[in-house]
């Protein structure tokens, strides 16, 4: 049993249908995702640097053979399903369905994408908080961001550390957004200002 397996089966509404013949979009429809990711929603959520996003993009869509870590895999495939579930205008609608199936295709990264101890997981489980709201019928957000309210504060995003164990100001003002993020999740209904922002 991974962290990944019980964070799952506790917010698991529904399981995400699996279609092994799906293919991600054309690289074009991809970046107009994450375009509208980082205008509507990063932009009231950063809990990552925007350059990671668009140079996990290259590296998917790169035709190189390169290493693509899990954590990248599930980082690109859930602002992928958020994007698309945000833009839905009624449930089954092709949004909505592009957003389950990029959702179902991140779950194949888990395992990896959840692992205590590293900042990957905080990221991971706040992306998969904000793709539970748009989707409650799989979802369970408010299992999720307990979830990541405990991660954040088991890796010690609730305080600044010493001094001397982080000079990197660009570093501190990062954790410092990550937490903030997932303190304004847990206090408000995330839904809500993504379908503002949407309409």
């Amino acid at each position: 049993m991974t962290f990944a397996r019980l964070v799952l089966a506790a917010a698991t509404n529904d399981p995400l249908p699996r279609d092994d013949n799906w293919q991600l979009p054309p690289k074009q429809a991809a970046v107009a995702l994450v375009q509208y990711y980082i205008t509507n929603i990063y932009c009231l959520y950063p809990s990552f640097p925007e350059t990671n996003l668009y140079d996990v993009l290259e590296q998917v869509y790169s035709t190189q053979n390169r290493i693509i870590k899990d954590s990248d895999y599930w980082f690109l495939y859930m602002v992928l399903a958020i994007s698309s579930g945000a833009q839905s205008q009624v449930k089954n609608d092709q949004c909505y369905i592009d957003g389950v199936y990029f959702a179902s295709r991140a779950l194949r990264h888990a395992d990896q994408a959840l692992m205590p101890g590293y900042t990957t997981q905080i990221r991971s489980l706040i992306l998969l908080t904000q793709y539970s709201t748009l989707d409650p019928a799989h979802f369970d957000s408010w299992h999720l961001i307990g979830f990541t309210c405990r991660a954040v504060i088991d890796l010690g995003f609730h305080q600044d550390p010493p001094p001397e164990q982080l000079s990197d100001k660009s570093l501190l003002d990062m954790r410092r957004k990550t937490f903030y993020c997932v303190y304004s999740l847990d206090r408000y209904d995330i839904a809500p200002s993504i379908q503002h922002t949407s309409s």
